[in-house]
């Protein structure tokens, strides 16, 4: 019953699956800008750019990945994997971080998700075999 959808409609399951990606994404970019900075010498003043580049990246992916499996609704569907995205990995980043959490950052990273968020669902909507 939960695969059974009408033309058009909108599908948690691919917004579930989307933010798995995205996620997915994240973990792996993150051991790969841990790695590249233990083995250069990247300067760690950099770090906000490419943590930042990589959050937007990662809900991009998911987001893609999510509307153009879905074959329509991109924004809508995009937008639902940028919010789940953006509380994932800020209850993982509020249970692992001790430190506390400024209100800007956190609104700053909810807009980056959400352009990325539609910018993705748009995209893979695009590109996707149905759309």
């Amino acid at each position: 019953m939960l695969n059974q959808e009408t033309p058009g409609s909108f599908s948690l399951w691919e917004v579930l699956r989307g933010a798995f990606w995205g996620l997915a994404v994240s973990f792996l970019g993150s051991a790969l800008i841990g790695a590249g900075y233990y083995f250069t010498s990247l300067s760690e003043s950099s770090l906000p750019w490419f943590a930042a580049g990589l959050f937007f990246f990662s809900v991009l992916v998911g987001a893609w990945s999510a509307a153009s499996r879905a074959g329509n609704r991109g924004l809508l569907h995009g937008l639902g994997v940028a919010v789940l995205f953006f509380l994932v990995s800020w209850l993982l980043a509020t249970t692992v971080l001790p430190s506390q959490v400024m209100p800007v950052s956190l609104f700053q990273k909810l807009i980056l998700a959400l352009v990325a968020g539609a910018l993705g669902g748009i995209l893979g909507v695009g590109f996707s075999d149905q759309g």
